[in-house]
């Protein structure tokens, strides 16, 4: 999932500053622990999402919740509150944990085949992957049988798609553009 821009900012300022301070799994930790608080509870959801409720008392609220964590974490709070940026906070998790997987160089790649592979292959598949990448690779397997054959990999926002379905896509596209048909008239005409 694609997180705002907005998002990323404060990640990546909070990535910098936990990392120059070396707390950078402190961080990761408190702040999964308040998204996951927050996902688990809808009255907390609702009393960030609403503008009933003021600003001083909010962060009230967040600095009692988060009292012993990570004061970056608090203090990240707190400033959410105070630019009206409550609602990005489980969106600046994930862009801070892609910010810390990318540093440790940890590659999530989703493999989609037509039937379960067999474990020697996911193995040599990601074997290859982690050559190719020079990276650790974390791979999710999913089955679409709709794929017929073949395997889709994606790896952030890129696609390699080796599927049988997408190879007789692509030919039907050739077949039916009207290159190829302005093609037959020729060689038709001769």
């Amino acid at each position: 999932m694609s997180e705002s821009k907005i998002a990323r900012v404060y990640a990546t300022a909070l990535y910098e500053a936990a990392a120059e301070a070396g707390r950078i799994e402190q961080v990761r930790s408190d702040l999964g622990e308040f998204v996951q608080a927050v996902d688990a509870s809808g009255d907390l959801r609702r009393m960030l999402a609403t503008e009933e409720v003021s600003d001083p008392k909010k962060k009230e609220v967040l600095l009692d919740l988060t009292d012993g964590g990570d004061e970056m974490v608090r203090n990240l709070l707190c400033i959410l509150v105070d630019k009206s940026r409550e609602a990005e906070v489980a969106g600046i998790y994930r862009a801070y944990v892609g910010l810390v997987e990318a540093a440790q160089g940890l590659v999530h790649v989703e493999v989609t085949t037509a039937v379960p592979l067999p474990a020697e292959i996911v193995e040599s598949l990601r074997a290859k992957l982690a050559a190719a990448l020079g990276k650790t690779i974390e791979l999710k397997l999913s089955v679409d049988k709709e794929l017929l054959g073949g395997l889709r990999l994606r790896i952030g926002d890129r696609v390699a798609d080796a599927s049988v379905r997408h190879r007789l896509e692509r030919l039907r596209e050739s077949l039916i553009s009207p290159m190829a048909s302005l093609e037959g008239s020729v060689e038709t005409a001769s």
